[in-house]
């Protein structure tokens, strides 16, 4: 296997070395201000969090929302969302501008 001496790599900033430990919010943080909302799952949500972050939001990439808001329920992203159970969601309007 031949390679171009190519690193795309090569010239990116290294900040650290190591890698940081993530921060992530707390449910009591990111419903701060905002009132939840509670819905059943569908079974055709079942375990796929992006299928139903997109139903919600238009967007896959608030998976992780859902996941923080449910963490007492959701202990694994995907092989706990079951079909019939209820969960705390955040409306459309609140989760614009969460990053």
């Amino acid at each position: 296997m031949s390679t171009t001496g190519f690193n795309q790599y090569a010239n990116t900033n290294i900040k650290d070395f190591y890698l940081d430990i993530a921060n992530l919010p707390t449910a009591e943080s990111l419903l701060r201000g905002k009132e939840p909302e509670f819905i059943t799952v569908s079974p055709r949500f079942q375990y796929r969090l992006d299928l139903l972050s997109y139903s919600l939001y238009q967007t896959s990439n608030y998976w992780w929302l859902i996941f923080l808001l449910n963490r007492n329920q959701l202990k694994d992203p995907v092989r706990d969302l079951r079909g019939g159970m209820i969960l705390r969601v955040l409306s459309l309007k609140d989760v614009q501008g969460i990053h």
